[in-house]
């Protein structure tokens, strides 16, 4: 376990829950697409306005999110000390 895999799982860890936050963001707000340029103006793209594009990048972008989350954990499994943790949390549930 070097250097590039603890790499992953910090990426993964550190960026999967900011563009959870962003996608919450993005149903909140609208989507930004840019700035018109010599402006302050932006454009948002609206679920009103454009809902295939809108909501094709809201659910791509939870997925992405949750994904990159799933990933960091799924490879810090492999660590025995975090395996035997999980372990132990899925016994405590009823299910």
């Amino acid at each position: 376990m070097g250097f590039d895999y603890w790499l992953v799982i910090g990426c993964s860890l550190l960026f999967g829950p900011i563009a959870l936050v962003e996608a919450v963001a993005y149903v909140r707000r609208g989507i930004y697409t840019k700035t018109f340029k010599g402006t302050r103006r932006r454009e948002y793209i609206q679920k009103n306005m454009q809902p295939v594009e809108y909501w094709f990048s809201v659910i791509f972008h939870f997925a992405m999110s949750f994904a990159m989350i799933g990933l960091g954990l799924w490879f810090l499994d492999y660590i025995p000390i975090f395996h035997d943790f999980y372990s132990e949390m899925r016994a405590m549930l009823p299910f």
